[in-house]
């Protein structure tokens, strides 16, 4: 038995705007319209094409990632562009930019720019700082990030925290408590809130505060030297840790 064909071509392109519009096929054919020499056994067969014409616009350019803070961070301590020094721990001598100490930090601001001495200094000393801990503060002074090292201990970070408090940068003090939080232990809890207070750092205080009084932690720390310390130097917070304890 032989069978008839008859081809039934139909058209669509980018042009067709309803096509586009609707996202879909808008002419179709009655059922009864087609014709029985295109049905085998009732069966119609249906053979489409489609061709996808690109367009640019979808393929952009490529563009790289941000690299502003790389630039940044090669900045700190090189001598280009320069026009300040600092004088850390006695004997190192860091170089680095008023203009964005400056923009960074109220600080530095005040003391880089303003009438203070060290506004028209080429050399400033700083006291109790250690040179590493300066050079981690600049690093996010120019990159807003913690320096890349992969083991930071708790003792650098009490360092750097309070360096943070000192020049103001609200922000990485913040993340070293972050840090120091990580850390928490009972052994620790006690010098940890005492930094937290003394450097006037609420978000740590009361999380220091809320592991106090967590079952079995007071008992555990009232035992250790940190918390004689706190005692000696923060009175008003071991009130604030009974006020807890009776409620």
């Amino acid at each position: 038995m032989a069978h008839h064909h008859h081809p039934r071509t139909m058209q669509t392109g980018k042009n067709d705007r309803l096509f586009w519009r609707f996202f879909g096929w808008y002419r179709f054919v009655k059922r009864s319209a087609v014709d029985s020499l295109h049905a085998i056994d009732g069966v119609v067969t249906f053979v489409f094409g489609l061709v996808i014409l690109r367009d640019d616009r979808h393929h952009p350019i490529a563009v790289p990632p941000p690299n502003l803070g790389g630039h940044l961070a090669a900045m700190v301590g090189s001598a280009d562009g320069s026009d300040v020094s600092f004088s850390v721990g006695g004997e190192t001598l860091i170089r680095a930019h008023r203009a964005v100490l400056a923009a960074r930090s109220p600080v530095f601001s005040a003391e880089l720019l303003g009438s203070m001495a060290e506004g028209t200094m080429p050399c400033v000393t700083l006291h109790d700082i250690e040179p590493a801990t300066f050079r981690a503060l600049l690093h996010f002074v120019y990159t807003d990030a913690l320096p890349p090292r992969d083991i930071l201990s708790p003792s650098f970070f009490k360092k750097l925290f309070a360096a943070a408090d000192r020049f103001a940068l609200d922000r990485l003090k913040l993340m070293c408590a972050q840090k120091l939080w990580e850390s928490v232990t009972v052994e620790t809890v006690a010098e940890t809130l005492a930094c937290a207070e003394m450097h006037s750092c609420p978000e740590l205080k009361s999380r220091c505060l809320d592991f106090f009084v967590e079952e079995n932690n007071f008992r555990k720390v009232v035992v250790t030297g940190g918390y004689l310390r706190l005692m000696q130097g923060f009175p008003s917070v071991i009130d604030e840790i009974k006020a807890r304890l009776e409620i």
